[in-house]
Formats: C-alpha cells, structure tokens, sequence
C-alpha cells in the first residue's frame, strides 16, 4: 500500500483489502450518490456515503471510472453501489440501471453482478442469523432481497 492511499476497512461482503487511493474512493462516492439520488434523496444512504468518504482528503469528486484500476476495485465499487440501493429497504428499477450502466461500462459479466447482489444481501440479512422468532418475516426479507430459500436458511442457520 503506498502511503498516499487510505486502507478502505472491507464490509463482511468485500473478501479482502481493498487499496484505494483518493480519487478511486471519491469515484465510489460520487457514483453511490448518485444511486442514492435516482429515487429521491434518503437519510440512510447519504449518512452511508458521507462516512464512506470522510475517510479521505479533498473534495466530492464526479466518476472517474479510470480510477478503478484493479478487479478487486471494480468488484468493490459494484458492492457498493448494491449497497446503498438496498440501504433505504427497496431496490428500484432507476438504482438497478444506474448500476448495471457502471457494471457494463467496467465489464463485469451477469454472473458477477449477480454474485454481487447476493453477497451483499447475504452480508445485510446476516445479522438476523439464529434469529427464531419471527423467522418468516426475515425468511420474506430475504426474498425480497433476491436470496433464494437454501441461501436464508444457510444464513440464518
């Protein structure tokens, strides 16, 4: 890692360190909130990019997809877009463009957005793993993620 560059803490659903340096965060921020403004402006998700880029210096930058330089960094900002769709409860036809738009213009093939989607879902309902009570809400939380029933009760246990 070069010392002009922040280490990003990975989320559960990101496998490792991602090196990011200003302006390839800056592109994951402009471009989050952009999916975040596609449906009208929600308190969740822009207190999520907010924390996101006060990590580092310089001003809200616009997408540089150039910036992305790596897999890992093109894998990254993909979650990242899915994440903030689904961070106010419902993934709207406008957010799914949005990403498959940035998706398409960095390559990335149908199976690795979809593994995308559900690892991000699978990251965001596991935090009701074990949970017994009320188990069919979560169980058609998950669904309305797009999780199918084997991947729920993998995560739920």
């Amino acid at each position: 890692m070069s010392s002009s560059s922040p280490l990003i803490q990975p989320p559960r659903f990101v496998q490792s360190e991602v090196d990011l340096d200003a302006s390839a965060v800056h592109t994951f921020a402009a471009a989050m909130r952009e999916v975040a403004a596609c449906d009208g402006d929600h308190p969740r998700e822009l207190e999520l990019i907010d924390a996101f880029e006060a990590q580092v210096p310089g001003p809200s930058g616009q997408v540089d997809l150039a910036t992305l330089t790596t897999a890992a960094h093109k894998a990254a900002f993909l979650k990242s877009l899915v994440l903030v769709a689904f961070a106010d409860g419902q993934v709207t036809d406008a957010e799914r463009a949005i990403i498959t738009r940035y998706a398409d213009a960095l390559g990335i093939d149908a199976d690795t957005r979809t593994k995308a989607w559900t690892e991000v879902a699978s990251a965001l309902l596991s935090v009701f793993s074990g949970v017994r009570t009320y188990r069919s809400q979560v169980v058609a939380l998950g669904e309305s993620m797009g999780l199918d029933k084997s991947t729920i009760d993998s995560i739920l246990g």
